[in-house]
């Protein structure tokens, strides 16, 4: 589970030649032409975004960008390409923007914002102008309240720009980081939520599978522990269920509803039960929704399911889907 990862380098390249140069990043390492927009929701944290301008500049900001060209690798790479290829000739002049940094929030974003300013001493910039404002040495941080797993293109307005070089910043958020995000959440506190699994088909695995692929890449929490254990459903009668014990900051709630989702197919067809607990006490699913009205389980999980193919990409939802073709019943 990922609490902040290394967002993209920016790079800005002057030239006389700004197409030759645009080519030879497209050719000799598989670059791809985009606009900032979508250069920002490609990238990650092994990108870099290259900013092609001409030589008429003092100092270069992304509005001066002719041509914009997205590496899926480091600067570092890319400069020793440039050399090795005998390209140099192309380039005038080439400036590293600020190192970034995407620190996940999930509840009062306020909170851990207002205390990453004054921990680093960070001035509030827009994208944009952050990265036209920072120098090589210092460090901009991001804020998502998505998972960081991959590139990341909902990110929150603010973004902090800091004097500092990368390395000390992720220093400290490595001591700190942890800390810091604990205090942000309501409460103050992680959950430590128990998952029983049971299956009368006795599909456990399959099941277990299904519910560990969609933790991951929503990057819910962590596991704390596995086992087989009795759950007693009516009074004096048990049956045998695989427990996962999981820590997280996702409140019950919210857990509640990523279960539900995974117990009927999206068109409705049941698939197995996901009980959980908190503080030894069940968390049913007509707790978790407080609209009037009359409710059944099945519309209830239809709706949950729909909200997480929300968030999960098309990719993630043809495994899933794929992986529970086994477990409907025809």
């Amino acid at each position: 589970m990922l609490l902040f990862r290394m967002g993209p380098r920016y790079l800005f390249i002057r030239s006389e030649k700004i197409d030759e140069v645009a080519n030879f990043l497209e050719t000799s390492l598989n670059g791809e032409f985009t606009d900032y927009k979508e250069g920002m929701e490609k990238s990650s944290e092994y990108s870099t975004l290259c900013f092609i301008t001409d030589i008429n500049h003092e100092k270069t900001y992304v509005e001066d960008a002719k041509k914009i060209v997205l590496v899926n690798n480091a600067s570092t790479v890319i400069l020793s390409s440039i050399i090795n290829s005998h390209a140099c000739h192309l380039v005038q002049r080439l400036d590293m923007g600020p190192a970034s940094i995407v620190v996940r929030i999930h509840s009062n974003e306020n909170k851990l914002i207002d205390k990453l300013k004054e921990i680093f001493a960070g001035k509030e910039v827009d994208l944009i102008g952050g990265i036209g404002l920072g120098e090589k040495d210092d460090t901009i941080i991001s804020f998502t309240d998505k998972a960081l797993s991959g590139p990341v293109a909902d990110l929150l307005d603010i973004k902090l720009l800091i004097q500092q070089p990368i390395k000390e910043v992720q220093e400290r958020l490595r001591l700190e980081g942890l800390r810091l995000v604990t205090q942000s959440l309501n409460d103050s506190q992680w959950y430590e939520l128990r998952i029983n699994i049971y299956d009368a088909a006795d599909k456990y695995k399959e099941n277990y599978d299904r519910l560990m692929f969609v933790f991951s890449k929503l990057e819910v929490g962590m596991i704390l522990g596995e086992s087989w254990t009795k759950d007693y459903a009516v009074m004096l009668y048990f049956v045998l269920t695989y427990q996962v014990r999981l820590f997280t900051f996702f409140t019950p709630q919210e857990v509640k509803k990523i279960l539900m989702a995974l117990e009927y197919t999206i068109d409705g067809k049941r698939l197995v039960d996901f009980d959980l607990y908190y503080k030894n006490k069940k968390v049913y699913w007509y707790d978790i929704n407080t609209a009037k009205g009359k409710k059944n389980k099945p519309d209830e999980s239809k709706k949950y399911r729909q909200i997480l193919y929300d968030k999960l990409k098309t990719e993630d939802i043809k495994t899933l889907e794929l992986m529970e073709k086994s477990l409907v019943k025809q």
